[in-house]
């Protein structure tokens, strides 16, 4: 195999690329509100923005809503225990089948409405994408998408069961005081070690085993090589 002659070279260009420019992050107040779609930043082709209306229409593939800059921050209150609930008002033509891809990055096909409809996505409770975009992937030829708002609303992960709405409160009733004390500081003493221990025995039921292992340790050290392998094999058998 033939030796690679290397050079030196006492000067060499340096690459040139723009410097980045800062980018302004939108902080959008409140519990609930409506984006109308002429607010998002579109890209891509086949489509029109009707002023008397207020509607996108859209007539093919292709464009894609990105209303990260007119949304709240979807982690803003992720500590809190509340997520981002977003919902689409939209119109369609008698045969279209949009399909596109949603807020929580998943593909589906709008039901057609000549009338108007809402579509809720359910899944923004685990998911929301970084770019906050909607994506027009597909609909029939000929035929028309009208793309209203965006409907938001800080929503509790904790649930409600749908046979429950009769007897249960569908709000959960806060404290300003139990709100505060989550963003609160905490000083890291032997109680507060000792609680992130406790909190993560309860939610990781493999960390609570080792930690079972570790109690029982002590016992098994003090067995004898012979006794110890028996003792380990006889379980192995039994499970």
């Amino acid at each position: 195999m033939p030796t690679v002659e290397r050079e030196f070279f006492s000067r060499v260009r340096k690459t040139v690329v723009p410097r980045p420019a800062p980018r302004w992050e939108s902080d959008v107040k409140g519990q609930w509100g409506s984006v109308p779609a002429a607010s998002a930043t579109i890209y891509g082709d086949n489509w029109y923005h009707d002023p008397i209306a207020d509607l996108i229409e859209i007539w093919d593939a292709g464009p894609a809503l990105c209303f990260k800059d007119v949304l709240p921050r979807k982690d803003k209150y992720t500590r809190e225990g509340l997520y981002l609930r977003l919902s689409i008002a939209y119109r369609t033509t008698a045969n279209a089948f949009v399909n596109l891809r949603t807020f929580s990055g998943n593909n589906i096909t709008l039901l057609n409405s000549v009338e108007g409809a809402m579509y809720e996505d359910p899944y923004t409770r685990f998911f929301v994408t970084d770019d906050c975009t909607l994506n027009i992937n597909s609909l029939y030829r000929e035929e028309r998408l009208w793309l209203q708002r965006v409907d938001w609303e800080w929503v509790s992960h904790e649930t409600l069961f749908e046979d429950e709405l009769n007897s249960g409160n569908l709000y959960l009733e806060r404290k300003r005081e139990e709100v505060e004390a989550v963003y609160a500081e905490k000083k890291i003493d032997d109680d507060a070690v000792k609680g992130c221990l406790i909190d993560k025995i309860r939610k990781d039921p493999v960390f609570a085993k080792r930690c079972l292992l570790l109690l029982a340790e002590e016992g098994w050290l003090r067995k004898d090589l012979v006794a110890l392998y028996e003792t380990l094999n006889h379980g192995s058998q039994q499970s």
